[in-house]
């Protein structure tokens, strides 16, 4: 499909306004309706995908004509606010790269449910989770997210194909003074910790021997018992 081509199909256009009118009655009421908005959060960026996934991206990118017909669709037929809309272009073009990284090239017929399973085979059923999908920071471990949150990290940009790769800036975490304190008490917490696990050992194997003592003792007993011997 060419930009020229392309346009939204008035199914996702009303399915995405649908959902967003959904969304906004759904939000903070209650666990059980958060879980739903996600659901139709997700539905609206499964839309958009599917009508762009043939689309053949400049730099990992939308052609600007094709990102200009999303862009009036979303904000001018389905109500979307201009920072939702953003969010929406940017995550779907994500989930396209991602998609063909993480499972391979895409169908022709790529409908919004197939989006969904292909999402939901990644783990990904939240607006979050599919922004950090996108950065490549899902995979990341609970240790590797606190150093980066303590420590700090480098920054992100992409590659000539719209991939998230390591960037040339040091963000910081905790500034230097900030950071020597944090190591010194995480030094004091975990001697802290090694001396409390040591003492618990040590009470758990005294417990342990002075029980094998009785079970030894109740055992030596109950042999002279039965040799008629006086203990």
């Amino acid at each position: 499909m060419t930009a020229k081509e392309f346009m939204m199909t008035e199914t996702a256009i009303n399915n995405i306004f649908a959902a967003e009118n959904e969304i906004a009655n759904l939000k903070g009421q209650n666990s059980a309706n958060t879980k739903v908005a996600n659901e139709k959060k997700i539905s609206q960026y499964a839309e958009i995908v599917a009508e762009i996934s043939q689309v053949k991206l400049v730099k990992g990118n939308l052609p600007r004509t094709v990102s200009k017909k999303v862009k009036e669709a979303l904000v001018e037929e389905a109500g979307v606010k201009a920072a939702t809309c953003k969010r929406l272009m940017e995550g779907s073009v994500g989930v396209v790269r991602l998609i063909k990284e993480k499972i391979g090239d895409i169908p022709s017929q790529y409908t919004p449910s197939a989006v969904i399973t292909d999402l939901n085979s990644l783990e990904i059923d939240s607006e979050a989770k599919l922004h950090k999908a996108i950065k490549g920071e899902a995979d990341k471990s609970k240790p590797e997210r606190y150093v980066d949150m303590v420590v700090g990290k480098f920054s992100t940009k992409k590659d000539d194909n719209g991939k998230v790769i390591q960037g040339d800036v040091f963000k910081d975490g905790l500034d230097d003074e900030e950071l020597d304190e944090f190591i010194n008490l995480m030094r004091e917490r975990q001697a802290a910790r090694k001396a409390y696990r040591d003492t618990v050992a040590a009470k758990a194997a005294e417990a342990d021997a002075a029980a094998e003592n009785d079970t030894v003792d109740q055992a030596v007993v109950a042999m002279l018992d039965e040799l008629g011997v006086a203990s």
